[in-house]
């Protein structure tokens, strides 16, 4: 790393309740780790030194606004965790790898990016204009509480999705989800 690289801060989102999956999606096992270890070490390859988990399990930060999915994780965890440039994922993307993450990473033309598409995993700068978007959209009721939301509040980048294997951006709700992504 050199010495002008930010410090990248590695953010999972796993304080759903994986009601449609009907157990804990974080603790389903993939190649001997569970989906928290596997996106934590995947963030680290990434280049996050440090990792934190947004929900109510050991050594996560409990939501408190609970039911607004990952915006209300990330308002939650912008409450405990310092400003700058985190890479936002959540946990159930079972193919996620490094090479997904790194575009992110390397596009800072804007306070946000993302896949086209894909509202996660992404980039994010944050700093007081995010925390003032997060905190306004929690008043937002429904729909309008969400990431592509915030995406827009921020003017995010989009990357285009020209030679990226999508299936490495397939996230898993459900046991059927589940069961196409590790065949």
């Amino acid at each position: 790393m050199t010495r002008d690289a930010p410090t990248i801060l590695g953010l999972i989102l796993a304080g759903g309740r994986s009601s449609r999956m009907g157990e804990d999606k974080a603790m389903l096992r993939i190649d001997g780790e569970t989906l928290l270890e596997r996106t934590s070490r995947i963030l680290r390859e990434a280049g996050a030194q440090r990792v934190a988990i947004s929900g109510a399990r050991a050594g996560g930060i409990e939501d408190l606004w609970p039911d607004t999915g990952p915006v209300g994780g990330m308002a939650s965890a912008m409450r405990e965790l310092p400003d700058g440039e985190w890479l936002v994922v959540p946990v159930d993307m079972p193919r996620l790898c490094p090479a997904v993450l790194a575009p992110l990473l390397a596009d800072r033309r804007a306070a946000a990016t993302h896949w086209q598409r894909h509202p996660l995993p992404m980039r994010l700068t944050m700093d007081a204009r995010a925390r003032a978007a997060l905190e306004e959209l929690l008043s937002r009721p429904g729909p309008a509480c969400s990431v592509a939301a915030l995406h827009a509040r921020l003017g995010a980048s989009t990357l285009p999705l020209d030679g990226l294997d999508t299936r490495l951006l397939v996230n898993c709700n459900t046991p059927d989800e589940w069961r196409e992504a590790n065949t």
